[in-house]
C-alpha cells in the first residue's frame, strides 16, 4: 500500500451500460444527466449521449484543479468536442492498481481478473488478488516507491488507478508523460465513511458495472445508516483516544476527519472533536498524554502493538492511562496477512458498515449480540 498511514480506504462508480455498438462519431453535450452521488463530495458522474464523463474535483488536499475522464463504449469512435484529461474505452480489460484500497472495489464488481499489476504485492489481502499474484497473473510494478515505467508499458494496461499528494512524491506525472492511461482517485480525501465507500461507483464505471456497484453500495449504506440510527439515542458517549506516538510526536485525526466521524457515528466522544480539520494533527506526546488521561477507550495505538507490555514499551507512563488499566485498548489488526498486510486498510474501505459495527461493540458492549469482530482486536495483558 502506497498511501499515507491512516488513510484507509473506498471507491465508487456508476456509469452507462457500455456496449460495443455505436458507429458514428459522438457529438458532445446534446443531452446530459447526472448520476446520483449521495455521500461522496470529491467526484461526479454525468451520462452524456454515447459516453460518460467522470470528474474528480478534489484529488488531494489543496488541489487547485481536478481531473475529467471521458468513458465511451469499446469499439465506438472517440467522443469529439469533449474536454477531458483522458479518454477510456470501456469496459477496461487490463488495469494496474497503485493502492490496495482500489482492489476490493474491483473485486466487488467481479473484475479482479482484470488486475495485471500492483505497486506491492506483499500488502494484498483480497483473496482473488493474492491468488493472481501466486499464479503470476499479477506482477509488482514498483521498486523503492518508484514505478517501473518499462514494465508498465509492457503490460499495456487500459487504466492505471493511482492517487496524488500534490507534491514531489507524486509518481503519476512521470507515468502520464510515458503515455500510460492514468486515473487519479481522490477517495482518501473523503471524511464521510460512506462517502469514501461510494467511490466504488467511480471504479465500476470503467467496467460498465454501475448496477453491481450501486447494489453493493446501497446494501452497505443501508446497514450503516440503520446501525447509526440505532446508536443515536444513546446519551452515554465514552471519550476516545486514537493512534500512538512515533519518534517523539503523536499524530491524531482531526475533529472533522474520517476516523472522528466513525467514532461519533458509533456513539463515542472523540478527544479532539472540537477541532474542525479533516486531516491529521501532529502534537507532542505530552499534549496528547494530558488528554489521554480522560480517555476510556484507546484505538489503533500502532502497528505491532498487541499487549500491555507493548504499550509500556512505547512509554512507561501509559500504564497509568485509564484505557490501559481497564484493558480498553483496541487495534485494527485482527486480519493481517503473512507479510503484514492489513485488511483494515483494504477491504474496510468499502465496508464502513462492518467498521462501525466493530466500534459500536467496543464503545457500547451488549448492543450487538453474537456479531463477530471484523477488523479490531483487544490488546492482551
Amino acid at each position: 500500500m502506497r498511501k499515507p498511514i491512516g488513510i484507509v480506504i473506498a471507491f465508487s462508480l456508476v456509469v452507462s451500460a457500455l456496449g460495443a455498438g455505436a458507429q458514428s462519431p459522438v457529438k458532445a453535450e446534446s443531452s446530459s444527466s447526472a448520476v446520483a452521488v449521495k455521500y461522496a463530495s470529491g467526484f461526479s458522474i454525468e451520462k452524456k449521449d454515447g459516453y460518460t464523463l467522470l470528474r474528480v474535483s478534489n484529488p488531494w488536499p489543496g488541489a487547485k484543479s481536478g481531473f475529467a475522464y471521458a468513458l465511451y463504449p469499446r469499439g465506438a469512435k472517440k467522443p469529439s468536442g469533449v474536454k477531458a484529461d483522458a479518454f477510456f474505452e470501456t469496459p477496461v480489460r487490463k488495469v494496474v492498481s497503485f493502492s490496495t484500497s482500489y482492489i476490493p472495489a474491483i473485486a466487488a464488481v467481479g473484475e479482479a481478473g482484470s488486475i495485471v499489476g500492483v505497486d506491492s504485492a506483499a500488502y494484498l489481502s483480497t483473496p482473488e488478488a493474492r491468488a493472481r499474484v501466486a499464479s503470476g497473473a499479477i506482477v509488482e510494478v514498483s521498486k523503492d516507491w518508484t514505478p517501473n515505467i518499462e514494465l508498465l508499458i509492457s503490460l499495456a494496461p487500459d487504466a492505471v488507478f493511482t492517487y496524488g499528494m500534490g507534491n514531489e512524491w507524486d509518481a503519476h506525472p512521470k507515468m502520464a508523460e510515458a503515455g500510460l492511461p492514468i486515473v487519479i482517485s481522490g477517495e482518501w480525501n473523503e471524511s464521510d465513511p460512506l462517502g469514501r465507500a461510494e467511490w466504488i461507483k467511480f471504479i465500476a464505471a470503467f467496467y460498465g458495472k454501475e448496477a453491481e456497484a450501486s447494489a453493493y453500495f446501497d446494501r452497505v449504506a443501508a446497514d450503516y445508516e440503520k446501525l447509526r440510527s440505532r446508536i443515536a439515542p444513546i446519551s452515554f458517549a465514552p471519550n476516545v483516544l486514537v493512534n500512538g506516538p512515533f519518534q517523539g510526536t503523536w499524530s491524531v485525526s482531526g475533529g472533522g476527519s474520517y476516523m472522528a466521524r466513525l467514532i461519533a457515528d458509533a456513539g463515542g466522544l472523540y478527544l479532539w472533536s472540537e477541532d474542525k480539520s479533516t486531516g491529521g494533527l501532529t502534537l507532542s506526546v505530552e499534549a496528547v498524554y494530558e488528554r489521554a488521561l480522560k480517555a476510556m477507550i484507546w484505538l489503533n495505538p500502532g502497528a505491532g502493538i498487541s499487549s500491555v507490555k507493548d504499550i509500556k514499551a512505547l512509554d512507561p507512563r501509559f500504564a497509568s492511562l485509564p484505557a490501559v488499566k481497564n484493558m480498553a485498548v483496541w487495534n485494527n489488526t485482527l486480519k493481517l496477512n503473512d507479510q503484514g498486510g492489513n485488511e483494515y486498510y483494504e477491504g474496510a474501505v468499502i465496508r464502513p458498515d462492518l467498521v462501525l459495527a466493530d466500534l459500536v461493540m467496543i464503545m457500547h458492549p451488549g448492543i450487538l449480540k453474537d456479531v463477530p469482530f471484523s477488523y479490531f482486536r483487544r490488546i492482551s495483558e
